[in-house]
Formats: structure tokens, sequence, C-alpha cells
């Protein structure tokens, strides 16, 4: 079957066709209790209780269906089945979310709702998600579980206008964990090796648990731009080659212990310690075809840079009555990162022309505290309130010198933000009757930025707003299989520090497709408001079928406008009016007998999300807000084999990209992603396990494209870049 042909699988008919199929063999089964969980609200108990130790095999699909709200829990074991090198492939294979990058290539940016990472929230163990973190540097190895709320709860925070994704962080689960991994990576001819260790204990009060990653980074990347147009002097063509290679290494280590005073009375530290190091080296040459030459278009390079982020959370947990909880988190991270590069820009003979040397060194302190109380009014009812406040300061330093020149004399080159966040929320929780659940939470927050540069130039910033949130399950009558949410959410997104502060980045070729870029003072936050609908329909043995609506209206939506600032071209984000976003997403999970008797055992998993956008301050056709992709589809298969210990399973993805119109003068385009994966999993013996892995099996080649059609300028870039197949052999022993 050729490429074109497997493509024509993915239309929605089909998909939806295969989805549906699954209603007419449900089983009645009455409504599961649902678990505890740091995101979703559950009917409680008049006494608090400990949380019950949940084994790996615990049904996920009886969490959701029991949850009061909109959220899906990715476990442990679909967290490592398919020996993933980091938390961000993992997210490509769940339903609603897009990696806009492909396995083989590093990076990628998350979206929900069709909406980039600018509008998903990341915590990691329920808080911000550090500096520095990234998603492609976290092991999954070391993750508990991650939780996916589409509509926030006030509790989680309410700066999610697409979605929240919380990271909780492997913890002792009560019984003696003494596990190692080690694997190896292969793509583009380069062999890396990886590294993972889970090590727990504990006696009649303390319970303590260390779980460690690494893994070396290697990689060779080639890149061809092709850039064709017109200006005033006549035509332009010319191609430019570019190589990458990169070195390093990057590391985690999570190390957590509790402790019990009592059986009403626990204290608890939880730490996280990341590191990486790089290097890399490469060249770009660009050949000239038509139009005149361009100065700095052929360069040698070299970089380095490091990070280091420790973050450490003290948690008191105090049952102040038979039915009241207090839950008391105070916290403290220290992040740093410094980079260097130096690039020799020279002619075709390889002469040297002028000489840039960059460097950047931050840091970030930042500190926390927290306090919840719970109180459960009966066993089907509770409310919840809590108080919030951090504190950061990350003080940036930067050098851009050309043949010994400095070029930001008149722009900065030193950088104090200090910032404060402050937050109080209260949530009911209520299981009004057998069939309907009712969540309505109220959260206000304020956020204040003061920043200050080295030529005395300030900036104050200070935004607050409240945000009601409501959710409801409705339990149909006369069925116990179907039920319907209904999610309702004020939400918004604070401006990163960033795109606020008047310092500006130089661009070293000035013109209107490579302008500086700058922060604007005056940004505002945008707010949102969420309108979310689904309907579930389970099935027998873990299966289930959900179809959902939702829409997003976006006021005060931010855009990149480049303009002319003291003779030059530079690039600002401003607030540019309303846009709407709404889709449809389909999610079905369920065994092949239960549509074909006698059909293998195969566990079938599918999900579609088709989305549209449009902002109203931009001309269209292809208005879409940022790089929405219109279309996201995942269909994927698990089998255990009864005749031996070998499980295994393949995952194949499509994302519709096309063409974004970002203003007047400019669109962008992504290539198409096809994604085709699968995996292994040999059990010699209950203790030692072998796992086989590939991704990317089909390595398409990434395509972007950029055109910029202005007075006097018309241009279309192209970028093209080959990926590869990774493979992924790792060996799992438990002591």
């Amino acid at each position: 079957m050729t490429l074109t042909n497997l493509s024509r699988l993915f239309c929605p008919p089909v998909f939806a066709a295969m989805a549906l199929c699954g209603q007419a063999h449900a089983q009645d089964a009455p409504p599961a209790a649902p678990p505890a969980t740091s995101a979703t609200p559950a009917p409680v108990s008049a006494v608090p209780a400990a949380l019950p130790q949940v084994e790996i095999g615990a049904s996920r699909v009886d969490e959701r269906r029991a949850s009061g709200t909109f959220s899906q829990t990715v476990g442990a074991a679909e967290l490592v089945r398919y020996g993933d090198g980091s938390v961000l492939d993992v997210l490509r294979r769940q339903p609603g979310i897009v990696v806009n990058g492909v396995p083989g290539r590093k990076g990628g940016e998350v979206s929900m709702r069709g909406l980039g990472s600018g509008y998903v929230r990341i915590l990691l163990n329920g808080e911000p998600a550090p500096p520095n973190f990234m998603l492609e540097n976290l092991a999954p190895e070391l993750v508990e579980r991650i939780e996916i709320l589409a509509v926030p709860t006030v509790e989680m925070g309410t700066q999610a206008i697409a979605g929240t994704i919380n990271i909780i962080l492997k913890r002792s689960n009560g019984k003696q964990q003494r596990q190692l991994r080690a694997g190896i990576d292969h793509d583009n001819d380069r062999t890396k090796p990886q590294l993972s260790s889970t090590w727990s204990g504990q006696d009649d009060t303390l319970n303590w648990l260390v779980t460690a990653a690494t893994r070396q980074l290697s990689g060779d990347e080639t890149y061809l731009t092709r850039t064709e147009g017109a200006d005033e002097e006549g035509a332009i063509l010319r191609e430019m080659t570019q190589f990458n290679e990169d070195r390093g290494w990057n590391w985690s280590l999570a190390p957590r212990i509790s402790k019990k005073f009592g059986a009403d009375n626990s204290l608890a530290l939880q730490s996280y310690l990341s590191g990486i190091k790089y290097d890399s080296a490469g060249f770009g040459r660009t050949d000239f075809l038509r139009g005149a030459q361009t100065p700095f278009a052929n360069e040698n390079y070299t970089s380095a840079g490091s990070s280091l982020t420790i973050r450490n959370n003290l948690t008191w947990i105090k049952a102040l009555d038979a039915s009241s909880k207090l839950e008391a988190k105070a916290g403290a991270t220290y992040a740093r990162s410094e980079a260097s590069s130096g690039i020799d820009f020279v002619d075709r003979e390889q002469r040297l022309r002028n000489r840039q040397d960059t460097a950047r060194d931050e840091h970030n302190r930042s500190v926390t505290a927290s306090a919840k109380l719970r109180t459960a009014y009966t066993d089907k009812h509770a409310l919840v309130s809590g108080i919030e406040l951090q504190r950061d300061r990350n003080q940036s330093q930067r050098s851009d010198v050309i043949d010994g020149r400095s070029r930001l004399d008149q722009v900065g080159n030193s950088f104090r933000v200090d910032s404060r966040r402050y937050a109080l929320y209260a949530q009911d929780e209520w299981d009004v009757t057998a069939r309907v659940a009712l969540y309505f939470g109220l959260r206000w927050e304020r956020v204040e930025l003061h920043s200050a540069n080295n030529l005395g130039q300030r900036v104050d910033f200070a935004r607050g707003m409240f945000s009601p949130v409501l959710q409801s399950v409705w339990r149909l009558p006369g069925s116990k299989a179907d039920q319907v949410r209904l999610g309702l959410a004020r939400t918004w997104r604070v401006p990163a520090s960033e795109r606020l502060i008047a310092g500006r980045s130089v661009s070293v070729v000035n013109m209107a497709t490579r302008p500086d870029t700058s922060g604007n003072p005056g940004l505002r936050p945008e707010r949102a408001l969420g309108l979310d609908l689904a309907y579930e329909h389970y099935l027998s043995q873990d299966g289930m079928l959900s179809v959902g609506l939702f829409t997003r209206r976006i006021d005060d939506v931010t855009l990149t406008r480049t303009v002319r600032d003291g003779g030059r071209w530079v690039a600002r984000p401003f607030n540019s009016g309303r846009a709407l976003a709404r889709g449809i997403t389909l999610e079905s999970k369920f065994k092949l007998p239960q549509l074909i008797a006698g059909a293998p055992a195969l566990e079938v998993r599918a999900s579609l999300a088709r989305t549209w956008s449009a902002v109203d301050a931009v001309p269209g056709p292809d208005n879409r807000i940022g790089n929405q992709a219109p279309l996201s589809v995942n269909v994927g298969a698990d089998y255990s084999f009864g005749s031996a210990p070998v499980s295994a399973g393949a995952t194949l993805g499509f994302v519709k990209n096309g063409t974004v119109r970002l203003s007047g003068y400019e669109t962008a385009s992504d290539s198409n992603k096809r994604v085709l994966e699968g995996y292994v999993l040999w059990k010699f013996t209950p203790k030692v396990h072998l796992r086989l892995s590939a991704s990317n099996l089909l390595h398409e080649d990434d395509l972007k494209r950029a055109s910029y059609a202005g007075e006097g300028l018309w241009q279309t870039k192209t970028v093209t870049a080959p990926t590869y197949t990774v493979l992924r052999a790792i060996a799992e022993l438990k002591f």
C-alpha cells in the first residue's frame, strides 16, 4: 500500500464509522466510585482517610467515568509502553493533543484544543513548571501519572485557555521498588545510551523513593532553505544549506520522602533536580542564483550551553477534625541557564569577514507558599478553599559583539524582573443525586511584574482576574452506560515576562523578513470564555466512546506585528481584538471481539480532533490562531500473545496542518505529519523484560514555508529537513 493510499484511511467518515460501531455492544454497569486525585474532584467521605493504593493495572476508564470534571489520566503503564525517551513523545499519542514536531528531531510544541503551548498550562506536581523545564528532557520513568484537564479547576489554576497538563512525579506505592532500565537509541547512524532507576523503601511511618534518569543527546541535522521572490532591485533566488551537529547529556533526579506522625498528621518532601549540558557545531552555505548577494550569508559556528534546575517542596497534611483536613505547602526553586556561541562569517573561499560572539546567563529564584482546607459536609458534598503566594526574581545578563563592538549598548544588556502572584479560590463538589454531580469554583488571581535594565528603563505590569468555573455530569435516566458532561470556564493568559520588558534582540541583517524582536510593556492578558459539551458511552472491559464539542472566545488576542522603529524593522506583540476557536473531538477504546465475534483480542484505541478558529484582526482565509492544526487523528492497537509472554502494539498518527495567515502581509505553513510507531515487550521472567520499539517509521521530510508580501518586497522561504526512524532497545530489571 502506498503512502498516498494509506493516508486515505485518515478521512473523518471512516474514523467516525469505526468509533460508533462500539455502541451496539454496550453492557450496563453501575457507576463506579470516583478515586481521589489532585486534579479530579470526587465524592468525599465525612471522615478523612488515607488515599487507597492503586495498582498499575487499575482501570483508568473507570476513573474517568466517575470523575466530576473533564479530565483523563495517563498511567504508569502507558507512560513506559513504547520506551519513549521523553514525556513529549508520550503526549503525542494522547487524544486531543498535538505535538508539532516529529520523532527523530528535537523539540516540539504541545497544543490542546488546537491552541499552542502558550495557551496550555504545564504543571509539575500541581504547581507551575520551573524555568528551564522542557517536556522533551523529562524521562517517563520519573513520572507517576499525567493528568490532562480540558476544562480547568480553580484549584489547579485558570491560566489555561486550552487546557492543563499536570505531571505527577513518581511516589512510593507502599511496596518496595528496585528497578533498573538500561537501553540505547539509534537514529541517523548515531547510537545513544539511556539509563533510569527507581529505588524505594519504607517502615511503619516512613516512606522514601528515589528515581533518576540520564540520556545522551546526539544528533546531526540538515536543512535546505530556498528563498525566492522579488524586491525593488529585481528577482531573488537563493539556496542555503545548513548542517548542525549536537552533543550532550541530560539528567533528572526526583527523590521523595514522607513521614507520618500519628494517624492524622504527615509531612512529605518532594525534590526535583534536572540538568543539561550540550555543545554544537555547524555551518551554513548560500548560493545566490538570482539577485544581489547579502552580507553574513556564509558561516561556521560553535555553541555550548548548560542549565540546572533545583526545586524542593514541603507538604504538611493535618486532619483538623472528623470532617476537615488542612494541607499546607512551601517550596523554593533555583534555576540557572547559560549559553554562548561564536560565529565566523566567511566568504565562499572560507576567508574570514566578520566574527560574532554572543553569551547569555540567567538566574531565577522562586519561593511559593499555599494552604488548602477541605471540609466534607456529607459523603457526597465537600467544600475546598485555598490561598497561593509566589514570588520570582529573574536576573539576565547578555552580550552580543561583532568585530569587538557591542550591539546592545542602545537596547540594554542586563535585566532584572521581579514578579509576584497571589490567588484565592473556593470550590464546591457536590453529588446532588446518584445521576447528577456538580462542580462550581471561583478563583481570584493577581499577577504583578516589575522589570528594569541597565539603561534605567522600567516596566510595571499588574493585572488581576476573577475566574468562575462550572462543570457537571448527568448520567442519563434509564441507562447505566451513558452520561453527558458540561463545562463552562472563564480563563486567561498572562504574557510571559520576555514579551513585556522593553529589551530587544538585534537581527544581524535587519529587514522586514528578518526583524529585531522586542517586548511590549503595554501588553494586556488574553481573556477567554470557554464552553465544553461531551457525551460518553461506556462499554464492558474498559471500553468507551466519547464525542465532544468545544468553543473558546478569546478577547485581546496577542499577535506579532513587524513595524519600523528608529530606522529598523522590529517585531512586537500587540493586543489585536477577538478570536474564536471551536472544534469537535471523537475518542474510542474497545476490544475487537466486542465488535467481531472470534476476532483476536486486540485492544483498539482511536481519536480524532477537528478544529477551526478565526482571528478578527487578520483577513481571511486561513486566519487561524497561531499554528493551529485543523485535523489530528490517532489509531492504535495492542495485543498480548497467549502462546508466549509477549505483547506488542502500534500507533498511526496523522496531523493536517496547511497554511495560516499571520497578518495582512505574512503567511506560514507546515507539512502534514504522519507518524507510525510500534513496540514489542518480551517478559522473559516476571523480573526481566526486554522492550523493543521503533518510532517515525515513515520518516517523512519536515517542510515549513513562510511568505511575505509587502510594499516593495515579496518573498517565500521554504525550509526542508529530513527526519529519521528512531530504534530503541531497553532491558528492564526488577530486584
